[in-house]
């Protein structure tokens, strides 16, 4: 899958629009209409919005990675949204994907023992 159909998948699951994602990342609606199809690349900064605002990696936008986001993971998802843990933190499933990565290296060394 190409990264412009990988953005719409991710898009539409979200229930948004073409012209709504635009908004969001400050782009023409036909700049994104074109990063969609593929007719026109994504730049880096551009990339780095995109991931950002549909809570995926890069790595998954570019095709490096199977898994769209951490909170694939039902264990970790389990984790993160256990209630006693929201006492201390009650966003904390919509926190960025970089620091939920990070959260899930201390929660995986600590089932580990």
């Amino acid at each position: 899958m190409e990264i412009g159909a990988r953005i719409i998948h991710l898009r539409e699951q979200k229930g948004w629009s073409q012209r709504e994602l635009a908004h969001q990342l400050e782009l023409n609606v036909s700049v994104m209409n074109r990063i969609e199809k593929g007719e026109r690349p994504v730049k880096d900064r551009e990339l780095d919005k995109i991931a950002t605002v549909l809570q995926v990696s890069a790595d998954y936008l570019l095709g490096r990675q199977e898994q769209w986001t951490i909170l694939e993971d039902t264990s970790f998802r389990s984790f993160i949204v256990d209630p006693d843990l929201k006492k201390w933190y009650k966003d904390l499933p919509n926190n960025r994907e970089e620091d939920l990565r990070k959260l899930r290296r201390i929660w995986e060394a600590f089932i580990e023992g």
